[in-house]
């Protein structure tokens, strides 16, 4: 008896319909995740020193350190361009067999998914925004001179400014939210003056002397601005500086953990070329109205009166 064969009809390797579906709706959520994480990341990218910087920001990150600025733009940048990446290699798929119409409908989701991110973000800032907090010293206070370490391992002094108006503000490398932004806003500031930040020195004291070394605090500024003038020294020198500006500091160190963090006042001092004490503005005042209040202090007449307490 002669064995009958039984030959396999070819089959079918067009995927299902439940397939493409899922394929197509994979893509459009990548898509419109890369679309905005992409806009937002060029927004915020505001110079092309920040992605040139964002490696070394991102190793320092790796070994334990806090998500610097430089880096927030460029990550967001690589994680919408993976999406899209992501995404176009789904659609391109043999596999998928997705139309060409589908395809464009997908990919011109893009640009509409970046403009709902983008208002609802601004909307978002908007709503929670607060009012800028600015107070005035009436009349403006002599500040004592100081005395602490700088980034080269020298000495600076606050005579040593004279001539030039000081923003001041107390920080630490280790602080995971408000330095680094206060040092970004710091930033904006001073390019909102313009050729007025020439006759203006930009100054951060470090609350964490003890990690907060002359070298670490120089490669840290340096991601912000390598401009910036970085100051530190041991706790107790600190806070009688502190102190005058009533401005307060608290480690919260555990037993047994090299890691902690820093309560710490996080408003920004603004003296006069001859050292007084002019005002402070806390961390919801925008850039430009910092600046504002910046270049008021630069023109004021040497005997000039002040506003008064608002």
């Amino acid at each position: 008896m002669t064995p009958i064969s039984i030959t396999p009809r070819p089959g079918n390797d067009r995927p299902s319909a439940a397939a493409s579906v899922a394929s197509l709706t994979i893509a459009s959520v990548l898509i419109g995740f890369g679309a905005v994480m992409t806009f937002l990341g060029a927004t915020y990218l505001q110079d092309v020193r920040l992605l040139a910087e964002a490696p070394g920001a991102f190793w320092a990150f790796i070994c334990g350190q806090p998500l610097a600025d430089g880096m927030i733009a460029p990550l967001i940048l690589i994680a919408g361009v993976a999406g899209l990446l992501a995404a176009g290699g789904l659609l391109l798929r043999p596999a998928t067999r997705l139309r060409m119409g589908m395809a464009a409908a997908v990919l011109l989701s893009a640009p509409v998914a970046a403009g709902v991110g983008y208002l609802f973000g601004e909307a978002n800032r908007a709503a929670i925004q607060s009012p800028p907090a600015i107070a005035y010293l009436n009349p403006p206070r002599v500040m004592p001179d100081f005395a602490l370490t700088n980034t080269a391992g020298g000495v600076t002094r606050l005579s040593d400014l004279r001539g030039k108006v000081v923003l001041l503000f107390f920080g630490y490398t280790h602080c995971p939210d408000i330095c680094p932004l206060s040092l970004s806003e710091m930033r904006k500031v001073k390019a909102a003056l313009g050729k007025d930040a020439d006759r203006v020195a930009f100054v951060f004291i470090s609350v964490d002397g003890t990690r907060d070394t002359p070298d670490r605090l120089h490669r840290y500024l340096r991601i912000f601005d390598p401009e910036f003038i970085g100051l530190t020294g041991p706790e107790n020198q600190v806070r009688l500086v502190a102190l005058e500006y009533g401005a307060h500091f608290r480690a919260n160190r555990v037993a047994g953990q090299e890691r902690y963090t820093v309560d710490h006042t996080a408003d920004t001092f603004i003296l006069d070329a001859d050292g007084r004490w002019r005002l402070a503005y806390g961390m919801s005042t925008p850039p430009d109205v910092a600046a504002r209040e910046v270049r008021k202090v630069i023109y004021a007449a040497p005997e000039g009166s002040s506003p008064g307490v608002r």
